[in-house]
């Protein structure tokens, strides 16, 4: 294991913010002062996959290896995150295959699922691409689908909702989830019992339990008190997820440890692990935040670095999203955020949670992901002047989010000033993994 170092001094003639895997210099007006700049020392790749991979099954965490748990007659289901995260999934799959094989499980009772949750389901190249043409060809492979009419009713929510999971994972001996750990707006860490719920569950339980807790209070990087979390845990031990293998990223996006064995305990293992090493503390809130959407480069998930950016950014002050964009903005995304603002100016906020605690979509018919991206733009809108610069942005999709354009990283630095004068200046280059702190709290 690596040693972990504290966050670096940076000289401000360095000044950088990552725009997809590039660094994009800049320079900033001599009036502006640099409070801080959340730039994390680089750790060596450990490229070596298949020893971490197996050091994590051979001790796994509150488990048995599975060796010792499973039959050759067993039948398995893979859970398997998609293609969204950059994490070694292809790699830590096949050594998992080769370790059912071991322990003499044939091809023929081995499914894999692909855990979408509402995500767009993969096509055949994307999976060769994702999982390997080995594995394509080989074993059996889904996508789960959410408004599936054959899901099995496992558990309920709080509020009564039947939650159902894919029936193949339900008929299953032993369930094996693959998944990746890094911050999470809502359930503190990706990774764990994610895969289960919302993973390979129904739609309409996914969409409750996402509108029922979002954004009430911060929960980054956090487990304890998130009633988000709690839920999918109880709902991934009533769809009986026996055994997980997760990577921890690190703020490159890349691979720095895997845990494996019970799905709570080496979960928050891993989340342990990455807390240590994508937090920072700051001593006080900026007037302007630049941060990064790094790693995020879908359309819609080039909000989620606004939540840390909120928790270190004073009210009225600015924040500067820089993103590259892989996706276009769906149509429907950017009538839908245009017409809630306009429709409810001046009380952004309190309309977003009255819709959400009615259960009313604020795009009628968007899948969970797609409301909760709008809803982190609405909430930010409500506090904080926006300006985004993405080249892959066109100026018209900008002004419908409620944001300031920008066309280069200049102009959105020189917008800031001119919003705020001579401001205390706080750079995150990796937005979308940090864990950021308050030293102290301030009014």
């Amino acid at each position: 294991m690596h040693h972990i170092n504290n966050i670096m001094a940076y000289p401000v003639k360095d000044l950088y913010i990552r725009y997809g895997h590039k660094k994009l210099f800049f320079n900033v007006p001599e009036r502006f002062n640099i409070l801080d700049v959340a730039d994390f020392e680089d750790i060596p790749v450990l490229s070596d996959i298949k020893n971490l991979t197996i050091n994590a099954l051979d001790n796994p965490v509150d488990a048995l290896p599975l060796e010792k748990q499973l039959r050759p007659f067993d039948r398995i289901a893979i859970l398997i995150e998609d293609n969204t995260r950059n994490s070694p999934k292809k790699e830590i799959l096949k050594y998992l295959l080769e370790k059912l094989d071991a322990i003499s499980i044939p091809e023929s009772n081995i499914i894999i699922i692909v855990a979408l949750g509402t995500h767009e389901a993969l096509t055949r190249k994307e999976m060769i691409l994702t999982y390997g043409e080995e594995v394509v060809n080989n074993y059996t492979i889904i996508n789960h689908d959410s408004l599936s009419p054959d899901l099995v009713p496992v558990g309920k929510l709080k509020s009564g909702t039947i939650v159902k999971i894919n029936r193949m994972a339900h008929e299953a001996d032993f369930r094996i989830g693959i998944g990746s750990i890094f911050p999470h707006p809502l359930n503190g860490f990706g990774g764990g019992g994610k895969i289960m719920f919302p993973g390979i569950s129904n739609f309409d339980a996914i969409l409750e339990h996402h509108m029922r807790y979002a954004f009430r209070k911060v929960v980054l990087g956090e487990f304890s008190n998130n009633p988000f979390y709690d839920e999918v845990i109880s709902l991934a031990s009533a769809g009986r997820l026996d055994f997980i293998i997760n990577s921890v990223l690190d703020h490159n996006d890349n691979l720095y440890q895997v845990v494996a064995g019970n799905p709570i305990s080496a979960h928050k293992k891993g989340a342990d692990i990455c807390k240590k090493l994508v937090s920072k503390t700051f001593k006080k809130k900026a007037d302007i935040t630049i941060i990064s959407a790094f790693p995020y480069t879908q359309a819609t998930q080039l909000m989620k670095p606004l939540e840390p950016a909120s928790i270190i950014t004073r009210e009225q002050g600015v924040i500067i999203l820089v993103g590259r964009c892989t996706s276009a903005f769906n149509k429907g995304y950017l009538d839908a955020c245009l017409e809630f603002r306009e429709k409810y100016k001046g009380r952004l906020k309190e309309a977003l949670f009255d819709f959400f605690n009615s259960g009313q979509r604020i795009i009628s018919g968007g899948a969970p992901e797609l409301n909760m991206s709008i809803a982190q733009v609405i909430l930010a809108l409500e506090s904080y002047h926006i300006i985004l610069f993405s080249e892959e942005v066109p100026k018209e999709d900008a002004e419908k989010l409620g944001f300031i354009y920008a066309a280069t990283i200049e102009d959105a630095i020189h917008s800031g000033s001119e919003l705020i004068q001579s401001p205390g200046v706080i750079i995150v280059p990796s937005g979308g993994v940090i864990i950021p702190e308050l030293e102290q709290i301030q009014v």
